[in-house]
């Protein structure tokens, strides 16, 4: 199966014998998310453009909805939630379908929340310690939480990075009334609000609440504007997957070209959205750092590389949604299988790679 569709088929999980619909007490619409094309800069100045895999990219129709939910478990290993003892589908993010299917409630493993005067919600998928996933599934979640007008209480992950507290301190979020969800464990509540983003839905949609979300971000963390018009590589370095065996190369010759090269994991939350939001240009391959874009300012020119056994569109769709122009290039990794892990089995063409930096840096503003 192609990756795209299975891309879609696990971001869009079949329903199960529950949907979220069926079992709210009350669904609220939150937006309704349109089909927009990727801005690409000029394509007639760039040569071969069919290195693009996304060049005619749509972003996808989405309905982001908030679900009340009653009497509903949640399975910490899975991130999935169970009502009347079976799995809620649509909450199985990205998981084994054989694994959602022999989901069952396990009454030693189970934690009965108390009540709470507020909301509870859930915020975070399986993968909670990817920046990514906490940018593009928690953030615009708390954002909308944030604005409820109530006290909130979250299902937090038992352990948490320094840029996720930071997150809730800037959303105004902190506080001692959250939960923090134990490995294996099961908890049991009386009231969950469950918002689209957190089961991925809206992973290759343009909403303008994410939108806001990072606006509110960039203003809370102290950004300027304009941008200062940096040219940005994020660097990934010794990242633990899809390692590419001559990126010093690569960004050595970037380097001379007038790019700073970025690790973003070494920067609190803060510093990695000023430094976004004053990027003119920035470049990475695909990975979690490159959820950063997030942070750019409209306009901001975007060249992602994509490895050709994971062709994934999340950061097009990032793009279309911040404003931003976009560009990618697929590079060839010989890697035998379609997947997020793998490492490149073949070196870069780097010439070619910087080639195309040159044709796209003639095309900013100030260049």
């Amino acid at each position: 199966m192609p990756l795209f569709s299975r891309l879609r088929r696990l971001f869009s999980p079949p329903a199960g014998p529950s949907g979220l619909a069926e079992i709210a007490r009350s669904t609220t619409i939150l937006e309704t998310c349109p089909v927009r094309p990727v801005p690409a800069p000029c394509a007639s100045a760039l040569s071969h453009p069919e290195r693009n895999p996304f060049r005619d990219w749509e972003s996808m129709p989405v309905t982001v909805s908030q679900f009340a939910l009653r009497d509903v478990v949640l399975d910490q290993p899975l991130m999935t939630l169970l009502h009347a003892g079976y799995p809620v589908t649509e909450t199985a993010y990205v998981q084994d379908p054989e694994a959602v299917r022999n989901l069952k409630l396990r009454s030693a493993d189970i934690v009965r929340c108390a009540p709470f005067k507020g909301v509870t919600a859930s915020c975070v998928d399986h993968w909670a310690s990817n920046f990514y996933h906490w940018v593009a599934h928690t953030v615009p979640t708390l954002h909308v939480l944030s604005q409820a007008g109530r006290p909130v209480r979250l299902g937090l992950p038992e352990h948490m990075h320094p840029w996720q507290f930071e997150t809730l301190e800037l959303f105004g979020l902190n506080g001692d009334a959250h939960i923090r969800l134990q490995q294996g464990r099961q908890y049991a509540f009386q009231a969950l609000d469950y918002i689209a983003f957190v089961n991925g839905s809206a992973d290759f949609a343009v909403s303008d609440l994410s939108r806001a979300a990072y606006a509110r971000l960039r203003q809370a963390a102290g950004a300027t504007t304009p941008s200062a018009g940096r040219r940005l590589y994020i660097e990934r370095g010794s990242s633990a997957n899809r390692h590419v065996p001559n990126e010093a190369e690569l960004a050595a010759g970037l380097e001379k070209l007038g790019f700073e090269r970025v690790h973003p994991e070494t920067l609190s939350l803060s510093e990695q959205i000023r430094l976004f939001s004053d990027a003119g240009m920035v470049m990475g391959m695909l990975g979690a750092g490159m959820a950063n874009i997030a942070w750019c300012q409209p306009g901001t020119l975007v060249y992602e590389l994509v490895p050709s056994h994971h062709i994934n569109p999340c950061f097009a769709a990032m793009a279309t949604q911040g404003g931003l122009k976009y560009w990618a290039d697929v590079f060839e990794t010989g890697a035998a299988r379609e997947n997020h892990t793998d490492d490149a089995a073949i070196p870069l063409s780097v010439a070619d790679i910087l080639d195309r930096v040159r044709e796209l840096v003639a095309l900013l503003p100030d260049a």
